[in-house]
């Protein structure tokens, strides 16, 4: 029986994908964060997705100017096309939003936009 009462604190039930590019650790890593903008429409299980902007970084910009990676992100539900893209010590990380256990996954539309953000890093770094 689970604890009626219980206490705030603890591990949590969330889970994170990363996927790390390797870096040379050449170049400025300022360039390389980015974050999805996402215009919606709808309420709460009804929301859709109608336009994607990255903001961040030169990075960005050239995610901006990929009309096929925007449309494979549309395609995604709203939840999975928040990404986040950071430098770390050695490489960079694509992410998106904690989801628990019951719904944690990458499916293979995610993937491949991943996939496509990871192409442009290499091509940046």
């Amino acid at each position: 029986m689970p604890d009626p009462n219980p206490l705030p604190w603890g591990a949590q039930d969330r889970f994170q994908a990363h996927f790390i590019v390797r870096a040379n650790g050449k170049g400025d890593d300022r360039d390389l964060v980015a974050e999805t903008k996402l215009s919606t429409t709808g309420h709460f299980g009804s929301k859709k997705l109608v336009g994607i902007t990255w903001v961040g970084s030169a990075l960005a910009d050239e995610l901006n100017k990929d009309a096929e990676l925007a449309s494979m992100i549309l395609k995604l539900p709203v939840k999975d096309a928040k990404i986040w893209v950071d430098p770390t010590k050695k490489g960079i990380r694509i992410y998106g939003k904690w989801k628990d256990s019951h719904e944690f996954g990458i499916s293979k539309e995610l993937f491949e936009v991943y996939d496509r953000i990871a192409s442009h890093i290499k091509k940046s770094i």
